[in-house]
């Protein structure tokens, strides 16, 4: 077996073990975890609703976000003084922070369209000036809370974790398995941390469309539920890590959220090429639109001309979304003409599909079609976009 052979194998087996591993252990777990936090958020919305007019406009996600990041400067002074109780707390308060800020943030969500709707009355028959964002700008803006909050968490926890390295004893059966456990977390964590800076600033503008009858994970549990998952253990494995009498149970949440930090991490890692046709008369927003969805899809765009007119090259060139322009594309499809290339995916509008590819490649399931109500869904099937 040769060294590509043996390394396959061996990601195989690690994906099989930890598959079995989130349908087994992971999906009971969170029915009864989605059941305690939807009680929780009941209970916490309806205060806030309750107390509205007294809920100052400050109190956002974002300032709970920062504050809770900020408590990372004392749980390591304290930590490094040798306190454990405190330092416990603390952890465990910024976890409360983290689902608390996502209940705030649909507060203040609600609240905006309240006010807006009244300002909207008050405004009319008034001269108004019209400013609009850019698709980028305004993409960003609303992507900015999540990706912040998210990259806020490792900036708490992995610190926390390289300073408990040097808690580690250095003796005991246990102590490699410590060691392996943290620098898991802290290696996995960071590279996840990078992969969302990379993703937020490199968005195209555009939200990847919604797929339907088409599943690219074929795994048992959602990206997102993985993602909460993860962060309970993470957080409460680390605040018993702290506490020695409870420092093995620290360890066991700890070594439960290393498969699912590993999961997390392979799934924001998307090597799919996806191919659309680019021979139109003009580039205009419309067309853009569509290559931004397309690219939303996987990682790498590719362009297909089925001419070699300079200026439709030079125009698909200039488009961020693009990756790389095939010129003189054949105009219909094969899939020997996509493994030639490497491509996973064809995409097409609703209006050229059946011009561009071929029956064996609409068979394989190889060709998607955005449709109008910016959810995609596999060439010939028919779903329900009630869904």
């Amino acid at each position: 077996m040769t060294e590509d052979g043996l390394l396959s194998a061996i990601l195989n087996l690690l994906n099989s073990t930890v598959e079995i591993y989130l349908a087994n252990i992971i999906k009971p777990f969170l029915v009864l975890h989605e059941k305690f936090y939807k009680a929780l958020n009941t209970t916490l919305r309806g205060i806030f609703d309750n107390h509205s007019s007294q809920i100052p406009k400050w109190f956002t996600a974002n300032f709970i976000t920062y504050a809770r990041t900020w408590l990372v400067i004392p749980c390591i002074f304290l930590m490094n003084k040798a306190h454990t109780l405190l330092p416990s707390l603390i952890i465990f308060s910024v976890d409360f922070g983290d689902f608390l800020d996502g209940v705030v943030a649909r507060f203040w969500i609600d609240q905006k369209e309240i006010e807006a709707i009244a300002e909207d009355v008050d405004t009319q028959g008034k001269d108004k000036l019209n400013i609009q964002e850019s698709w980028i700008v305004a993409q960003r803006r609303k992507n900015y809370g999540g990706f912040i909050d998210a990259v806020c968490d490792k900036v708490f926890v992995v610190p926390c974790w390289i300073c408990l390295l040097a808690t580690v004893p250095d003796a005991g059966h246990v102590r490699t398995l410590q060691y392996l456990v943290l620098w898991t977390l802290i290696l996995t964590e960071g590279a996840s941390g990078s992969i969302r800076f990379k993703a937020y600033y490199s968005s195209n503008g555009v939200t990847a469309p919604a797929i339907k009858g088409l599943d690219f994970s074929s795994s048992a549990v959602k990206a997102d539920h993985i993602g909460k998952a993860k962060q309970t253990f993470e957080m409460f494995g680390t605040a018993f890590f702290v506490l020695s009498p409870f420092k093995y149970l620290g360890l066991i949440l700890l070594t439960a959220a290393v498969p699912l930090a590993y999961e997390s991490l392979k799934r924001k890692i998307k090597k799919r090429v996806i191919y659309v046709d680019g021979t139109v008369e003009k580039i205009d927003h419309e067309t853009l639109k569509f290559w931004k969805q397309a690219k939303g899809l996987g990682s790498k765009l590719i362009v297909g001309i089925t001419s070699d007119t300079k200026d439709m090259v030079a125009n698909a060139s200039a488009s961020e979304s693009v990756d790389s322009i095939i010129v003189n594309a054949p105009a219909k499809l094969s899939i020997s003409f996509l493994e030639k290339i490497g491509v996973d995916y064809v995409v097409c509008g609703v209006g050229n599909s059946e011009s561009v590819v071929s029956s064996e490649l609409t068979a394989a399931g190889r060709c998607l079609v955005i449709i109008d109500d910016n959810t995609c869904k596999p060439m010939g099937s028919k779903i329900d976009k009630s869904e």
